[in-house]
């Protein structure tokens, strides 16, 4: 039996996040069907309660790291781990791997926004804003250690995040056993900008808790309102929604913008917004970060989920929106094309007026639906696909390594580093501490 570990570790409760802990839940579900591997998992001490709900009842076993990682993947306390259990396969949900992974590996690559998107990327300050001034220096030393792959260096319009994020990449490609993506659009944008066979990547698509995201009986609100959740981050573009809905639906008094999660009034471009349109500024409401089920009693009570992001990779918003029947109004972009299409009110990216009356027709009950009928994909179906991706990497692993030998796996030093996902214990203490 072939050994994988599965690292769902996350910098931010955010759709990666999700991502992970579902994909890790469905995965384990199925384990037992699987003779050919067996599966671990890694995950952040954040996590840890969710991960053990998760697990609860399987017979997979988890390690909790004893620190986080920063932005950049570096841990010296994964790396020991899985060279001392003699690991067979490394596959991460996030989109960086530690760059001296020491077993053979997949990553997962949801989008490819900041090469898409060059003048979204981190700047010095940002980053620092963000992760900290420590975590900068070390950026800048993994970029000089990637001196190969920094074909960037003498390009003036590269900053030194472009160039560590762009090399980095290169790296992992050289490197990878395969690739793990959430959409065709997105295996489309990694063979164009960075050159990798289609044949290496494998889609595992976004699927939906269909217990949770179901329409919900609702009181029908006060007024009607329309939805933006998730992260407010530049390729978002919630500030570009907030200005349209400001000078338009808000301003004719035609109901509410709900705002989930992300903790977008505290950007600064956000507060300079509503500042300059305090007489409407009543009309967006931010709830902060919610449970599922409010989320799901959300959609199912708004007239519309509302997208305006510029590049995705498989949105999670409009796909737990519509399991709840709620309508989704979306930028035209090939990813959501893939995912939603037929079932979504779609218009042009940079179509101000186009969105402004998609809301106006939502909030007016004039909006034609269209989330009837709409195939909610589950994770289930996602894990089965995973399941074909990490045997093709194994059979691409063994035949680079050679014929397996026994590497004498000690059952009793694996159960120190190792515990029940479903166990009340915590997961991995007696591993000493030494993230880096």
């Amino acid at each position: 039996m072939r050994s994988v570990v599965v690292d769902i570790r996350a910098n931010q409760r955010t759709g990666v996040a999700r991502y992970g802990l579902s994909l890790l839940r469905a995965l384990a579900e199925r384990a037992g069907s699987v003779p050919d591997m067996g599966f671990r998992a890694i995950a952040d001490a954040h996590q840890e309660q969710d991960v053990r709900r998760a697990l609860a009842g399987t017979a997979v076993e988890v390690a909790f790291a004893p620190e986080p990682d920063g932005f950049v993947r570096r841990s010296r306390w994964l790396r020991e781990l899985l060279a001392a259990d003699s690991v067979d396969l490394y596959f991460t949900t996030h989109y960086t791997v530690d760059r001296q992974c020491p077993v053979p590996f997949v990553a997962t690559t949801h989008d490819l926004s900041r090469l898409r998107f060059p003048e979204h990327a981190y700047s010095e300050e940002s980053f620092t804003r963000y992760f900290g001034a420590d975590e900068w220096a070390c950026l800048q030393g993994e970029l000089a250690a990637l001196a190969a792959w920094d074909h960037d260096r003498d390009d003036p319009r590269a900053n030194v995040f472009q160039r560590y994020f762009r090399a980095l990449n290169r790296h992992q490609v050289a490197h990878a056993r395969g690739f793990v993506t959430v959409s065709e659009a997105t295996r489309g944008d990694m063979v164009r900008l960075l050159g990798v066979p289609a044949g290496r990547v494998d889609v595992v698509p976004c699927g939906v808790d269909t217990d949770l995201f179901r329409p919900r009986r609702v009181v029908a609100p006060a007024v009607p309102y329309c939805l933006f959740v998730g992260l407010a981050g530049p390729t978002k573009r919630f500030s570009w929604l907030l200005e349209t809905w400001l000078r338009g639906a808000g301003r004719r008094g035609e109901g509410e913008l709900v705002v989930v999660g992300g903790y977008a009034e505290q950007r600064p471009e956000v507060q300079e917004l509503l500042a300059a349109h305090a007489d409407v500024a009543r009309t967006v409401r931010f709830t902060g970060r919610v449970t599922d089920d409010e989320l799901a009693v959300l959609y199912s009570g708004a007239a519309a989920l509302v997208v305006a992001s510029v590049n995705e990779g498989n949105h999670l918003g409009p796909l737990e929106a519509l399991a709840c029947g709620c309508e989704v109004i979306c930028t035209d972009i090939p990813p959501l094309r893939e995912t939603v299409d037929g079932h979504a009110h779609f218009y042009g990216v940079d179509d101000r007026p186009a969105l402004d009356g998609l809301i106006r027709r939502t909030m007016s009950g004039g909006l034609a639906r269209k989330s009837a009928g709409f195939r909610v994909p589950v994770w289930s179906e996602s894990a089965g696909l995973l399941v074909d991706a990490l045997r093709r990497a194994l059979a691409t692993a063994r035949t680079a390594h050679g014929v397996d030998t026994d590497r004498g796996r000690g059952e009793e030093s694996q159960r120190a580093r190792w515990g029940e996902g479903g166990s009340d214990q915590p997961g991995a203490d007696s591993v000493a501490a030494g993230g880096e």
